[in-house]
């Protein structure tokens, strides 16, 4: 089963109060949701800029 960005965002914000409230050693797990969370929005927001750059499509024709 593969996790939504919504649900590795809400991980990394209970993963920060648990640092906050339990300390440094926790970091580590805050760590790997943050990296998750900003790896997924950047490889979104690399493919929104090169799928902005395509040419519309002719008229009549639906992309699918």
């Amino acid at each position: 089963m593969s996790l939504t960005l919504k649900q590795f965002e809400e991980g990394r914000r209970i993963a920060a109060l648990v640092v906050h409230h339990c300390g440094d050693k926790y970091f580590p797990l805050f760590d790997r949701f943050d990296r998750e969370v900003e790896q997924r929005l950047t490889a979104a927001a690399r493919l929104e800029a090169a799928l902005s750059r395509l040419p519309a499509p002719p008229a009549g024709l639906h992309p699918q």
